[in-house]
This record gives C-alpha cells, structure tokens and sequence, in this order.
C-alpha cells in the first residue's frame, strides 16, 4: 500500500507541470465563458491577457538565441557526412509532410463540398494582402540568406508594392488600385528559417576546423544549456499565462454559436482532415518506423504541445521538445538540436490542410467549379508556400488569401474563415507539432548508424585526450614532448 502510494506521488510530482497546465487550460476556458456574459471591454480584454502575453514575450525572448546556439552545437558536433545526411532526410521528410495533407484535403472538400448550401455575407474584414505568390518564393530565397545576422533576429525581407488609386466611374470614387512598383522591404517577423542555414554553416565550418573550433563549439554549447536552464525556470508559469491566453480569447469572441452554426461543415471538413494527419497517419507511421507504442510518445510530449495548443506556434515549445525528445525519448540531440529548428521553420502539415480545404471551399462558396486542374494547381501552390508561412498567429489565413487572389477569385470571399480562426489555427499548430516531432524521430532513425560510427570516433578522440592528459610527468611519450619542445622553438 505504501509503495504503491508512493509511485502515485512520484507519477502526480513528475508531471506536476502537465497536470498544471490542464489545469490552467480548463480554467482559462471556464473564466472566459464566463467573463463573455458580462460584454467585457478592449480595455479589460487586455487586463485579462495580460499575464498571457507576459508569458510569450518571456518565452520569445529566449527562442532565437536558443535556436541560433542549439544549431550550431548540434551540427559542429557531427561529421560532414552526417550533417549532409541528417539535412537531407529532415527536408525531404518536411516536403512530402507538406505536400501530403494538400491531397487529402482535396479528396475530402471533392467528397464533402462543404462550400454548397453556405450564405456569404458581406465582408467586415479588412482582406487586402500585399504579396502575390511569385514573390513569396523570392522572399523565400532571399530569407535563405539573410543580409544581417542582427536585423534577422527580429525582421525577414519581404516584397513592398507601390500603390496608384484608380477612380472608376464619374463621379471619382475609388473603386481599385494597381501597382506601380516594388521593392525589397521587410517584416516584423523573426527569421528563422535564415538564422537556421547560417547558424548550420558556423557548425559546419566549426566542425572542419577541429582543434581550433573547439572553444567556439564550447561557447555555444554553454550558451545552449544555460538558456535551456533560464527555459526551464520560466516555463512553469505556464499554467497562468494559458489560462490568461484562453480566457481572454473565449471573452472577446462573438456570436459564437452562430458562426458554428454556419460554418459547421466547413469546420468538420477542415477537423476531419487535421485527424487523419495527427492522429492516424501520425501513430501508425511512429509504430511502423520503431516499432513503439506511439501513445506512450505523445504522453512523453505532452507539454510542448499545451504550449503550442495555447500559444498556436510551434517556435515556442522548442525548449520543451528538446527535454522531452532528448530525455524521455533517448534521441541524440546532435539530431534534435538541427531537425527541431528547422522543422518549427518549414514544417506545416496542418498548414497545408487548412489552406488547401480553405482554398477549395471559398472556390465552391462563390460557384466556382472545383476541376481537376484548379486542385492541381491548389496543391503545388500550398505546397510550396507553406515554406514560407512563418511560425506565428493567423499566418495560414493570409497564405490562404493570397492563393485565392493567385486563383482569381475575390479575397473578400474568405470573410467568413475568420469566425472560426482561433480553434482551427490552434488544432493546425498541433497536427503540425505531431508531424514535426515524428519527422524527428524518423530522422534519426535512418541516421542512427551514421551517428553511431561518428560518436564512436568522437569517443576514441575522447579517450586519446584523456590518457594524454592522465599520464604522470615522467611517463610523458617520446613524441608528445618532442612537439612541445618543437612549439617551444617555433
């Protein structure tokens, strides 16, 4: 009796902060419900995420140079063939993730047509998007190489237009606007995916140079831990800054139910999709590929995705991901400190869902016939932009848009995706969590042996160090004292 109570003491005390964390979900749910009946104020609605945002800027202050550090360690710590292996298995990986849901999504809107039978309303959204989709992919090449490595920790370039107001009709109102010219600007938006490629070419080079890249290697894998260490003090305010994040979300929402009303297929299509993603393909593929128990997995990860389910970025929870992946799931962290960054940058299985079912089911909301070339040209478009999508709120919706200008049809259309963004941008950023840590486990697996033989040399140069530094002064070797004299000349 007294061991077994003692087990369930060990089980509530090592996952004090999970059950916390639920805790603080249910609660935040709850305060909010309940602060709507009251038709609380801007001003208060910010009172009650106060808390909340304290928690993500704490936590955003700490990403990039974790990001930056962790990548850098992690690649110096592997052999050129290794990393090449590892890059070239995570992106492939990340592509086909991408282009995977985009079917799916396809076959299910053909099937469902949740677009049919849906009353449009005029919209009261501010719909207007600067980019068209040629220069997201230019962006996309230029942010590979970031101009600074200063400016790239809190701005991305992004493609600026100029406008020219066009009057239609007699009497001069303004009924459209052309562009009259572009240029290279930029947006308040860390970037990653930039800070990810340098920080992997520092680790390359740091790696090439051996001896003399030791103290840099050993600078940043200081920096790592201690970050990781402050990560670790701060994540246990969680529990409230979920709570304050939720509650005032549910306080400030309106006309709830009847935007679940309207939208109830739509939803359901775009849910259906994020299921069969997350939690299908997701637990059969991790017990294909190591043969585990995939409910054991996701019990092991359960706290980053709280985080990502209350903050809707994957970026957040890289602190968390690497704990759990590296302790409780043994994966090397030479792997996980290159695979998790980069994934949290391009990786968006849920993304892609939602935008492809999003894309279709604005197409049928206008009569527009869904053809076999039109969902053809759906799926490259998401494919690809989805590696552009930055890892923050609301990002997909504006993907979706700027698709529907590419396709031809009225941006105005996609009104009615924003009454339901909150709950499908939250179930979006956890299929894409599931799918990124799963494309880190599979990475390491089909790199295990490669990482093997370079640990083992790794471990050799180890020891030789070691025995040189053990050796009592008068069995000092021949040859080590006829190098120190010979530096002593020199």
């Amino acid at each position: 009796m007294a061991e077994t109570k003692m087990n369930c003491l060990q089980l509530v005390k090592s996952n004090l902060l999970v059950i916390l964390t639920m805790i603080g979900v249910a609660l935040g749910f709850g305060a909010g419900f309940l602060a709507r009946e009251f038709d609380p104020s801007s001003d208060a609605l910010m009172w009650i995420g106060m808390a909340g945002e304290l928690y993500l800027r704490m936590l955003k202050s700490m990403i990039v140079p974790l990001i930056v550090s962790s990548v850098i360690t992690g690649t110096a710590s592997m052999d050129p063939k290794s990393n090449g292996k590892v890059s070239a298995v995570c992106f492939l990986y990340i592509i086909f993730t991408n282009m995977m849901p985009t079917i799916i999504g396809s076959v299910l809107v053909i099937a469902i047509k949740p677009g049919e039978g849906v009353a449009d309303s005029k919209s009261q959204y501010n719909l207007t998007t600067n980019l068209e989709t040629q220069d997201i992919f230019a962006d996309l090449l230029r942010n590979l190489v970031p101009v600074n490595l200063v400016s790239a920790t809190f701005e991305q370039a992004q493609t600026k237009y100029s406008y020219e107001k066009v009057a239609s009709n007699k009497s001069g109102n303004v009924s459209q606007t052309t562009i009259v010219s572009k240029s290279v600007g930029s947006a308040p938006s860390s970037n990653i995916l930039g800070l990810v490629i340098v920080s992997a070419v520092f680790g390359l080079a740091t790696s090439h140079m051996q001896d003399v890249g030791y103290p840099f290697k050993q600078f940043f894998s200081s920096a790592t831990e201690i970050i990781l260490r402050i990560l670790r003090w701060l994540i246990w305010s969680t529990p409230v800054g979920v709570l304050s994040l939720i509650a005032k979300t549910m306080a400030g929402s309106q006309n709830l139910e009847d935007d679940m009303r309207k939208l109830g297929v739509y939803f359901g299509t775009v849910m259906t999709g994020l299921l069969i993603c997350g939690f299908i393909i997701q637990p059969i593929t991790y017990f294909i590929v190591c043969r585990k128990n995939p409910f054991v997995f996701w019990f092991s990860i359960l706290q980053p995705t709280m985080i990502v389910f209350a903050t809707s970025s994957t970026a957040i929870a890289i602190p968390e991901s690497y704990e759990c992946l590296e302790e409780k799931n043994s994966l090397d962290r030479r792997v996980t400190r290159f695979v998790v960054p980069l994934s949290a940058a391009l990786g968006r299985c849920g993304s892609s869902m939602y935008i492809t079912v999003s894309c279709l089911f604005v197409a049928q909301l206008v009569d527009i016939e869904v053809d076999f070339s039109k969902v053809v040209v759906v799926c490259i478009l998401t494919t690809f932009s989805t590696l552009a999508v930055p890892s923050v709120t609301g990002a997909s919706l504006i993907t979706v848009i700027i698709l529907l200008t590419a396709l031809n049809i009225p941006a105005e259309a996609a009104s009615l995706l924003f009454a339901l963004e909150w709950f499908l941008d939250r179930f979006r950023s956890v299929v894409n969590y599931y799918i990124q840590t799963l494309g880190v486990v599979i990475t390491f697996e089909k790199c295990k042996s490669s990482l093997t033989s370079c640990e083992d040399k790794l471990d050799v140069d180890q020891e030789q160090t070691d025995a040189i530094v053990s050796v009592p002064d008068g069995d000092i070797p021949k040859n080590f004292e006829r190098t120190t004299q010979e530096q002593s000349h020199l």
